[in-house]
């Protein structure tokens, strides 16, 4: 669900009110204003949902804006994974597309998997030192830049 042009909590805006959206739930995919947050995050169904600020969901790249925990065929919650295939399948999936695949998972099962594995940490440590280097770079780079400023300066 890509929003990046829009910061408005879609609960209000279903009912065609504008109230600026303070609040992002991964689980529900829809943007919160104070307002809605507040009984959302107090629900038994919802109190569990993990959530991040409106404004670091905007800064996501529109890729993973637009990943979704639902079904595009069906609107219906992932909870298996087929890896003959694999996807991520909802309930209907399985009975229309899967019928013949063995070995069903359960996604969260699938997901807690990706997430521990030493791949993952190797991942993340990659990422740490590409960013220390970048970081490196662009400070270099502004060094050479303003050292260049201060030469031309001077040679006027």
């Amino acid at each position: 669900m890509a929003l990046k042009e829009q910061n408005s909590c879609t609960i209000c805006h279903d009912d065609g009110i504008s109230n600026s959206a303070v609040t992002w739930c991964t689980e529900c995919e829809v943007l919160l204003c104070r307002g809605c947050e507040n009984p959302h995050s107090k629900s038994r169904l919802s109190k569990e949902h993990k959530t991040m600020s409106a404004e670091n969901y905007q800064k996501l790249p529109t890729f993973m804006q637009e990943i979704s925990s639902q079904c595009r065929d069906y609107k219906k919650k992932y909870e298996l994974y087929c890896p003959f295939h694999a996807c991520p399948c909802c309930v209907r999936c399985i009975t229309d597309k899967h019928q013949k695949c063995q070995e069903m998972k359960p996604l969260s099962d699938i997901l807690k998997q990706v997430k521990s594995s030493a791949s993952v940490q190797l991942f993340q440590k990659d990422l740490k030192d590409v960013k220390e280097i970048l970081d490196k770079a662009i400070t270099y780079l502004q060094t050479r830049i303003s050292t260049s400023n201060v030469q031309k300066t001077k040679s006027r």
